[in-house]
């Protein structure tokens, strides 16, 4: 898996089933400690959190105390910092792929050899 296909899920399990701010996206995996987040700094998460808006994995959105309460936002990096961000249908989708995927990969790993791959391997 890249590196980048690693931090796009770390980046959509952040943001959630609830409308997230960037703040608490950045905070959340850049003080988590493992191979991608600890490398992370916050200029590299606005980048791929703009990619995954960008793809229609996740939504921008501005929040408002008066009608409209909430508002999609067309994307700038202007714009970026002051927005809540929510996973779509999609960025769900890929997830879902992601955990059935990784799943499948550790139990195969965790299953081993299979005896037609034992008979192929031993000639007796």
């Amino acid at each position: 898996m890249r590196v980048t296909d690693e931090l796009d899920r770390l980046i959509l399990t952040a943001v959630g089933d609830d409308l997230a701010t960037m703040e608490f996206i950045v905070g959340k995996l850049c003080g988590a400690p493992g191979e991608i987040t600890g490398k992370l700094d916050a200029g590299h998460l606005y980048r791929r959190l703009f990619e995954l808006v960008a793809d229609k994995l996740v939504n921008a959105y501005l929040l408002h105390a008066e009608p409209p309460y909430i508002t999609p936002v067309e994307m700038s990096s202007d714009a970026l910092p002051a927005c809540w961000f929510y996973i779509t249908q999609r960025g769900r989708k890929c997830l879902a792929n992601w955990a059935r995927k990784h799943s499948h990969l550790q139990h195969n790993k965790d299953v081993g050899p299979q005896p037609s791959e034992y008979n192929s391997a031993v000639n007796f």
